[in-house]
């Protein structure tokens, strides 16, 4: 199967966005009038906020949620994919996906139907100069390409199209998140300012992870409920090398592009906390998802907060207590000494230093 574009198929994998912006101009056009839009503050009422490396299924019916959305997306991109017979819609926030990723999520958002197509829109990844943004999107869009069902692409906000250039010549992203209205499928740009529960345990899969870290499902729409994990991370060794390392150092070794960072405070303080998160929990299987459950949340009617499921146990209610393994060490597990930001790739790192870690 293809992507499409006004109906007509994408003949070849997309070779660069230039690429695909000569063959169809349309799709400039479109990601000029969305950058255009004024970008809206999210708290979090009513809004389910989806990660990097995740994603969530909803639909329009969902009496708990109104705003899917994400943040962050200066390197990474925004896959949305709606079926506009049903209103059923998928959002995922990825910097490298798998055919098996496209798979399961495809699966989970259910096939085209015969009153709608599947409405693809991309957003983010703005035309850095060493190319990072591109280098990423481009495997993305040939698995997008080979996936089993045709997509009709009606946004592509990427690129030079996600990309404004400020005094002297330096770009700059014109979109850093983006937010849908779940029940009609229209999209803004957006900032959110509360992402909901368990970011650090939720950014410790990926800043710990690697390559090898998936695409995580994270909402029941059957349920209505946020739903975390289980997953598990190998201990880091380096730990406390790093959160003895200053602010500024964190910046740029974790991020291509430091320069364009919104809140260099708040990416900071992210980062150590999820640090402190993982010093905490080395193994999360035992002391994070006990019995192999995930963490459950749903909305509360009153507040539009994220509030622990009443089936889970107190232990769900305190957000990362500090506790010993319950159970012996395993000592052939071995440990994690790659810090891996799942958007830094180590062909970018102008890296100096430790001997026991490599960031990525």
């Amino acid at each position: 199967m293809v992507i499409l574009v006004n109906n007509s198929p994408v003949s070849d994998t997309p070779r660069s966005l230039n690429w695909l912006y000569n063959q169809y101009p349309s799709l400039k056009e479109g990601a000029k009038q969305f950058t255009a839009t004024e970008t809206k503050q999210m708290t979090g009422t009513g809004a389910l906020y989806v990660s990097v490396r995740e994603f969530a299924v909803t639909h329009a019916t969902d009496s708990k949620i109104s705003v899917i959305g994400t943040d962050n997306l200066i390197n990474n991109t925004a896959i949305i994919i709606r079926n506009s017979g049903t209103g059923s819609m998928l959002l995922a926030h990825v910097d490298r996906m798998t055919e098996e990723d496209m798979s399961n999520m495809l699966a989970k958002l259910g096939p085209a139907t015969s009153s709608g197509k599947l409405q693809l829109h991309l957003v983010g990844g703005f035309a850095d100069t060493k190319n990072v943004s591109e280098s990423l999107l481009t495997p993305v869009l040939a698995v997008l390409h080979r996936s089993p069902q045709h997509l009709d692409l009606v946004t592509c906000c990427v690129g030079d199209a996600c990309t404004v250039v400020r005094a002297g010549g330096a770009p700059w992203p014109a979109v850093y998140g983006l937010g849908v209205y779940v029940k009609n499928g229209i999209m803004f740009p957006a900032a959110f300012l509360d992402r909901g529960p368990d970011m650090d345990m939720r950014l410790a899969r990926t800043l710990t992870g690697g390559e090898g870290v998936g695409m995580l499902d994270i909402y029941s729409p059957d349920r209505e409920e946020l739903r975390i994990g289980p997953f598990s991370y190998l201990p880091m060794r380096s730990v406390d090398i790093w959160l003895g390392q200053s602010d500024d150092f964190i910046l740029q070794s974790l991020t291509p592009c430091p320069e364009v960072v919104s809140d260099r405070d708040a990416f900071v303080r992210q980062v150590r906390d999820t640090l402190r998160m993982v010093k905490s929990h080395p193994y999360p299987s035992v002391t994070l998802f006990h019995s192999n459950s995930p963490r459950t949340y749903r909305k509360d009617d009153l507040s539009g907060q994220w509030i622990p499921c009443s089936n889970n146990s107190s232990f769900w209610s305190l957000p990362f207590p500090t506790m010993q393994c319950a159970t012996k060490p395993e000592p052939q597990i071995p440990f994690q000494d790659d810090l891996c930001l799942n958007f830094k790739q180590e062909s970018f790192l102008p890296w100096q230093g430790f001997q026991e870690s490599q960031v990525y």
